[in-house]
């Protein structure tokens, strides 16, 4: 169980998203008066922004308009009633705590780590890799990018090249830092960042997302392993890569996916 990060209810997208890419996190408790009143994650914000059609800036959207309510758990909990509730209403974290006071957060990483030191041996990687990804090639535009992961409610896109191999993962907060890094290049203040130039790229082929392609986003992030591997070793090497994901790739060249999330729904089956 971890200590959240929290932010007050009054902030901003702009301080969610500066909050998130300096944290590394995907995740923020919303606090009023001391009080938790909601969560957001960076999907949050992918999915509000792709929505969002009016001419205000980010730093004009408050939070309280994208977070979603808590669900709260009692403590101590049960590592695998919070992973069964993770899946069952498609969260990332089970909070602990109540409404008066926020005792901790368990997210899937914290299943990830306990599968990796106590469930070696049950299974193979083999026995739960998904045969099916979600791609864009290199040449991408990071607009049409942004819309695939929209349109299949994903956090993460796999980047090929133009025969399919895989090369990269792109995730919302990579476009979160290209924003930033795009802002400081052309030299204009960091508030104009946040607000103007971040969202358009989102919205629309105007901004950077029209002009930039995946390949412009990426770094090599991808991770291969056997499917043969114990699931438990699997875990391992997310946890020391700090990846959420990794490519099983068997021996006749065909390509899989494994997920923390595959993962913790093979958890909560367990006996």
């Amino acid at each position: 169980m971890n200590k959240p990060i929290t932010i007050l209810k009054r902030s901003t997208v702009s301080d969610v998203i500066r909050k998130l890419v300096d944290h590394k996190i995907s995740r923020l408790i919303v606090q009023e008066n001391g009080k938790p009143l909601g969560i957001v994650t960076e999907k949050d914000i992918g999915f509000f922004l792709w929505k969002e059609y009016s001419l205000r800036s980010l730093d004009q959207i408050f939070v309280e308009e994208i977070m979603k309510k808590i669900v709260f758990m009692s403590s101590p909990a049960d590592i695998k009633e919070c992973a069964t509730i993770m899946i069952q209403k498609d969260i990332g974290s089970a909070v602990l705590g109540s409404n008066e006071k926020l005792e901790g957060i368990l997210t899937k990483t914290d299943v990830i780590r306990y599968f990796s030191e106590y469930c070696r041996g049950i299974a193979k990687v083999v026995q739960i890799k998904n045969p099916g990804f979600v791609s864009v090639t290199t040449e991408t535009p990071l607009s049409e990018v942004m819309e695939t992961m929209v349109k299949n409610r994903i956090s993460r896109v796999i980047v090929t090249d133009i025969n399919g191999k895989p090369l990269d993962i792109i995730t919302f907060r990579d476009f979160f830092e290209i924003s930033l890094q795009l802002a400081s290049e052309e030299d204009v203040t960091e508030s104009a960042a946040l607000s103007g130039q971040l969202r358009v790229g989102f919205l629309s082929e105007k901004g950077f997302g029209g002009v930039s392609i995946a390949r412009d986003v990426m770094t090599p992030k991808i991770i291969s392993i056997s499917p043969d591997v114990d699931l438990a070793q699997a875990c391992k090497v997310m946890l020391d890569s700090k990846v959420n994901g990794l490519i099983a790739v068997d021996n006749e060249g065909k390509i899989g996916i494994v997920s923390k999330t595959d993962i913790v729904r093979f958890f909560t089956l367990l006996d």
